[in-house]
């Protein structure tokens, strides 16, 4: 809408009949100016200190870990981490990690790398979508939220599979639309995004698009434009992509089908118990929190009378549907709800556009326009920037470690917003409407900047990377043993396979099925003392509880690495030979 040219639903609810040549004309005037400037600052948000900081446990260095063994056994089928099979995700956030490996090397930004590419592909298809959609204005409001929602740049910097499957989730869905409502070739690049989006996170990524397209051609009570969609060549396509990989792995893995989609599917999604619960509205304040400070605006926006579009209905029906079927399911976690994040970010633009242009969007006489509307974003942001203030003077008595640690980031975040409320307040109280939304979002992508410090300031509670570095040095040729707890960074800084004593949690489908699971698993404080009095050096990574707890039995060692809670000690002297 405003800029762009207005779409029209017909009381049967079908599509707009797209002009070529007017479609083609808005894509010869692609702003280049403005969507640079858009990627320019969700590349600055999201490759901010990418490589400074060591990987965090477990998620980040797990991934790392599989794709250097990748390279290291030159096995691309079967992913192994510890160097046993781990099949619980699919294999393509391994592969181009593997390539970032072998073209950078195996460190924190070859690892994280690809994420942050795939946060930019959803920024980017987020403007796309809306400039077809709904305009120039639209689409650049629409992009910065996207790149400057907490969550959504907080992900873009985290090693797992969640963001490369929002990034194709998002590039699918919003081709649907786009062959919907223009015709074209978009369908191809709808079923060519699905398979890449299974083979990043398994079923989950045709799903998501396919119940989504569903619902809303319901919706618009337009079942029948299915047949314009090609549908058996498009799934065959998907299909071409997608189940290569499933089906060698099914043939060279015994047990991964029972395993992986009867246990990390049907079981997930339908057993509260079975991993991550969490109650039925686990995702309100998560995507409350994740929208901060845009969610803040929402209750005061006026949604005025706005022209029908069914763009503005798209998305309403893939949020709602997204969050309906995460909140349904058994497993929750926080970057579960990130395919939610771009149709929301486009309908809280448009919301703030019709407040701050309403003569481009309101039907009738045309009004002068009054962003005064908006003015409370400001505020917004002063209150927001007071409890930053707040919980860093707490942060001493919080139970959380990361609070105090984070501190000076949580300080500088509140100074952050309180001082971008008072320039976005003065900005739409003199009715720059221009400045005034340029300033909120600069000032969230400042605080964001700011605020990131906190992960490199909280890295000693949340990453062995630098106990790691330090066994790799000091211990270059011992045996290296966990004990509680598979310290998934271990391996990746030392380049060698672990010991592990204890709890075998994600390592067991590959620990049960190898061959010499007798040399590396082990269960019982006996069999760790056994291994300690083997000949040779050893290094034991223990919780520091643990090691008061058994520092008798384990004497001589000397402790070559202490961080919090976690220590590093290595065997001081050969054990005397029995006859």
């Amino acid at each position: 809408m405003s800029e762009a040219a207005h779409s029209t639903e017909s009381s049967a609810g079908g599509p707009p009949q797209a002009d070529g040549r007017a479609a083609a004309a808005r894509i010869a005037g692609l702003p280049a100016l403005e969507l640079g400037a858009l990627l320019a600052l969700a590349a600055l948000i999201f490759f901010f200190h990418l490589g400074r900081y060591g990987l965090w446990e477990p998620d980040e260095a797990r991934y790392a870990e599989i794709a250097r063994e990748m390279l290291a056994m030159r096995d691309f089928v079967v992913p192994h981490l510890n160097y046993i099979a781990y099949v619980e995700k699919p294999p393509l956030l391994y592969w181009l990690t593997a390539f970032s490996f072998s073209a950078l090397g195996p460190t924190e930004f070859a690892a994280r790398i690809w994420v942050a590419i795939a946060a930019l592909l959803g920024v980017l298809a987020t403007y796309v979508f809306t400039l077809r959609t709904f305009g120039r204005g639209h689409a650049l409001l629409a992009g910065a939220i996207l790149a400057t929602a907490p969550l959504y740049s907080v992900m873009a910097q985290v090693l797992t599979t969640d963001m490369l499957l929002t990034a194709l989730v998002t590039v699918a869905m919003f081709s649907f639309y786009l062959h919907w409502s223009e015709g074209g070739r978009w369908c191809w690049l709808f079923y060519a995004a699905m398979g890449l989006a299974i083979l990043a996170k398994g079923p989950v990524g045709a799903v998501l698009p396919i119940i989504s397209a569903m619902v809303f051609l319901a919706w618009q009570k337009n079942l029948g434009a299915v047949r314009r969609f090609h549908l058996i060549p498009g799934l065959a396509l998907t299909l071409a992509i997608a189940a290569p990989w499933f089906i060698v792995i099914t043939i060279r893995e015994p047990g991964f089908f029972d395993f992986y989609f009867i246990g990390e599917h049907f079981r997930r999604a339908l057993e509260p118990d079975y991993s991550h619960g969490g109650p039925f509205w686990y995702y309100l304040p998560v995507v409350f929190v994740g929208l901060l400070p845009y969610s803040m605006l929402v209750p005061f926006l006026t949604w005025r009378a706005l022209p029908p579009n069914p763009a503005r209905r798209f998305c309403v029906a893939t949020a709602v549907v997204i969050f309906a079927l995460f909140s349904f399911a058994g497993a929750k976690l926080v970057p579960y709800i990130l395919p939610a994040m771009p149709p929301l970010a486009v309908l809280i633009a448009d919301g703030i556009m019709s407040c701050a242009y309403p003569e481009r969007t309101v039907r009738g006489p045309l009004r002068s326009p009054d962003s005064r509307i908006l003015m409370e974003a400001g505020p917004l942001l002063g209150l927001l920037g007071a409890a930053a203030f707040i919980a860093g003077v707490a942060a001493p008595s919080m139970r959380t470690h990361y609070a105090m640690l984070a501190q000076p980031a949580i300080f500088a975040a509140g100074a952050t917003l309180t001082l971008g409320g008072i320039v976005v307040a003065a900005a739409f109280y003199s009715r720059r409407t221009n400045a005034g939304l340029a300033a909120l979002v600069l000032a969230v992508a400042s605080t964001l900047l700011v605020f990131s410090y906190a992960r490199i300031l909280v890295e000693p509670e949340r990453s062995y990377a630098s106990l790691s570095r330090v066994v790799a040095q000091r211990a270059p040729d011992a045996t290296l043993i966990c004990y509680h707890r598979y310290v998934q960074a271990l391996p990746f800084y030392t380049r060698r396979r672990v010991i592990v004593v204890g709890g075998l949690t994600e390592l067991r489908f590959g620990a049960q099925r190898t061959p010499d699971r007798h040399d590396w698993f082990f269960t019982t404080d006996a069999e760790l003392m056994r291994l300690w009095q083997r000949p040779g050096n050893a290094v034991l990574v223990i919780d520091a509880a643990d090691l008061l707890r058994l520092q008798e039995r384990l004497e001589p060692f000397t402790v070559i690495a202490a961080e919090g809670r976690k220590r590093a000690i290595l065997k001081t002297r050969e054990p005397i030979a029995s006859n």
